[in-house]
């Protein structure tokens, strides 16, 4: 059964009023949905094609009130994507034929010949309808392309993708798995290079068979591999046809054959626990066992990780022999613990992860307190009087959407160093912060209380809003970019801008919803623009707490993949200092924002001693400058220079520079005369709910 003809909006260039009715009324019995405008004003012809979307164009040519220059102008310069029917004459002249060639028309029509015209009209009709399908399925290819990647990146498999045997890309658990560090280092690496000798006219024919257009199942193979940064090891290979950003290629999965001898991820790892890299590598297969389809985590568990105090001081007191041995020791002790489910694995030579199953954030401190009290080494319980803990720990509740098993079990860490037991989930319960921004840089507030339940309120009853302020460039740009803020409806004190609350956000623990509802309410509204044809880029700033969450950039991606967005429409902020008392953490992330195509901004630059340190160390596309340097400018020598300085440092790495706080016309002048690439400021226009710029 033939599909339907889609709706047709047609654009009748003809001063025969009741000509264009009789054609419409005919396309309709034979079953075209066809609608018209119907014109004679070609002076306005280029205003009405901006304007409205039309599906075909008819113009009748001999139509003397018509100006054919003016019509051919028009339509020499319109969207050549509209398909044009010319109707002449009674018979197509040679001038006629000049004409469609200038204007790009599909055909030509000698008029009164009507049932001609219907088949035309209903050819290009099916024409347009293949055209959006084909379109659609494009759009529809991208984005399968783009969640297969990130289902590729997220999974704990090794794959890669290869053509002609060299690398195009490798997911981490790939990298990992051969000792590489990029993928820039892979690409230039033949995988049979990688494999046996004695085996590699084995691979390679596994990969030529794969690789034949009529071979659409898996193929696989066993072979040894010999990573020049890692131990050899015997693999199981296999290969499929696949797609990388549009090319053909081989995906290729990896599996060491010595996970065969591993215990089931889902059973108690008795005895001793696993050791550095081993006990990694069964740490995260446990965890990675624990998720569902999309990383979804079926059934909630928890991490643990026990540090062992004054390990140093041990090595150095009682030998490393001695010292390991109480360090296995604990671990043991540790083993009754957990469930059947559960595992205990040591990751590092001072540390171990634990995984319990099925408890809530009541029995996870209860549990945590209980190895705070009886977790000793052997051979000092029994110290006389003496009743300090042998081991400090942090743990994090798994629930939800789950980040990568590394990034879990960084998180658990984190938790420890900082000597807080802060569950990860999604209550809007006060939660006490774990970061440095929540319990060093800001000051308890009495008002916290009162100030973090109007919060939660606000999250429950969407009473936050957005505002935006314009970045306007003066270097010329493409894009319109904005900078996204958040205010908190409060009944009593109206409007409360983000300095009013997000200190006490922070410290008790909300930043972390008022940010994701940020991101989404945010993602949702560019999206919107966006399919209105507008070229946005918002900037949003995270805080520290935020960023440091395992979870964040899986919740980015699931936002710009539920609400059809991406992420190079956005560019994530962080504040300097922040950056600078994060950069180990933050490397990771940066690389997975910018693996999902995000912007990175850093914000209030300037700030520190050595602002290069942070441009050397992470791949930035933004600094925006602290609005102090803007406050006064146009007086201030010394600012200009620093000013100048930040804006030279920029440029020498490929860095936009982008000053805030600008105030008055004066600061305007000197920024543009110093080559700054952005400005922002109430100068310009102040925080608005409109996405648009003040005349």
């Amino acid at each position: 059964m033939p599909a339907p003809l889609p709706s047709l909006t047609l654009l009748l260039l003809t001063s025969d009023a009741a000509r264009a009715e009789r054609l419409i009324a005919r396309l309709r019995e034979i079953g075209l949905a066809a609608r018209a405008m119907v014109t004679s004003r070609v002076d306005r012809l280029d205003e009405v094609l901006a304007r409205r979307a039309f599906d075909i164009i008819l113009w009748w040519s001999a139509d003397g009130e018509v100006g054919q220059e003016a019509v051919v102008s028009s339509l020499s310069e319109g969207p050549a994507e509209i398909p044009l029917i010319i109707v002449t004459g009674a018979e197509a002249s040679a001038d006629d034929l000049a004409t469609a060639r200038r204007t790009g028309a599909r055909d030509l029509v000698p008029g009164g010949k009507d049932e001609q015209l219907e088949w035309v009209i209903e050819r290009e009709a099916a024409d347009l309808l293949q055209r959006r399908r084909c379109r659609e399925l494009g759009a529809r290819l991208v984005r399968s392309e783009r969640r297969a990647r990130e289902l590729v990146d997220r999974t704990g498999d090794a794959i890669a993708f290869v053509d002609a045997d060299l690398h195009l890309y490798a997911n981490h658990a790939y990298l990992r798995l051969l000792g590489y560090q990029a993928v820039e280092e892979l690409q230039l690496v033949s995988f049979l290079d990688l494999v046996d000798p004695g085996q590699r006219v084995v691979v390679q024919d596994l990969l030529r068979a794969a690789s034949r257009p009529d071979q659409s199942d898996p193929l696989e193979a066993s072979a040894r591999l010999y990573p020049p940064q890692a131990h050899g090891f015997e693999a199981h290979l296999s290969a499929a046809q696949s797609l990388h950003d549009g090319r053909q290629c081989l995906r290729l999965i990896v599996t060491p054959k010595t996970r065969a001898t591993e215990p089931s991820p889902l059973t108690l790892t008795t005895g001793e626990p696993d050791i550095g890299a081993a006990g990694r590598s069964t740490l995260f297969s446990q965890i990675e066992a624990r998720l569902g389809a999309e990383r979804v985590v079926e059934a909630p568990f928890t991490l643990f990780f026990i540090h062992v105090l004054q390990h140093a001081g041990l090595v150095q007191d009682l030998g490393l022999a001695r010292a390991l041995e109480l360090v296995d020791g604990l671990g043991s002790a540790l083993q009754p613990m957990v469930a059947e489910s559960g595992c205990v694995a040591r990751v590092s030579d001072d540390g171990f992860a634990m995984i319990i199953d099925g408890i809530d954030e009541e029995a996870a401190e209860e549990t945590a307190e209980r190895i705070r009290a009886t977790a000793r080494l052997p051979g000092r319980a029994e110290e006389a009087a003496r009743n300090e803990a042998d081991c400090q720990l942090g743990y994090v509740m798994v629930q939800g959407r789950a980040a990568p098993a590394e990034e879990i079990l960084n998180a658990a860490y984190r938790v420890a160093m900082d000597a807080s037991t802060a569950p990860i989930g999604d209550s809007l319960a006060p939660r006490p912060p774990a970061s440095l921004a929540a319990r060093v840089k800001q000051e308890t507030d009495e008002d916290d209380v009162q100030l973090a339940e109007k919060v939660a309120y606000a999250l429950r009853q969407d009473q936050l809003k957005l505002v935006y302020q314009p970045i306007v460039s003066l270097m010329g740009d493409n894009h319109e970019n904005y900078s996204v803020l958040v205010r908190l409806l409060d009944e009593e004190a109206g409007l409360l801008g983000a300095n009013d609350f997000i200190g006490a956000a922070i410290r008790t623990g909300f930043v972390l919803d008022v940010d994701h509802w940020t991101i989404r309410s945010a993602i949702r509204i560019l999206a919107e623009e966006r399919r209105a044809g507008r070229n946005l880029r918002l900037f949003i700033n995270l805080a520290e707490d935020t960023f440091r969450h395992p979870s964040i950039v899986p919740y980015i991606c699931d936002c710009l993949r539920e609400l059809d967005a991406r992420g190079n429409w956005l560019a994530f902020q962080f504040q300097e200092q922040l950056v600078a008392d994060n950069l180990g953490n933050l490397a990771k992330i940066v690389d997975e924002l910018r693996h999902i195509k995000c912007r990175i901004a850093i914000n209030r630059f300037g700030a520190t001693q050595r602002p290069e340190m942070i441009l050397e160390a992470l791949p930035v596309d933004f600094v925006m400058l602290m609005p102090d340097y803007a406050y006064g400018l146009a007086d201030d020598q010394a600012k200009q220079q620093r000013v100048l300085a930040l804006a030279n440092l920029a440029r020498e790495f490929n860095v936009k520079s982008v000053v805030t706080g600008v105030e008055d016309a004066q600061t305007l002048t000197v920024l543009w005369t110093a080559g700054v690439d952005y400005v922002q400021g109430n100068f310009l226009q102040r925080p608005s709910p409109s996405l648009h710029i003040d005349p």
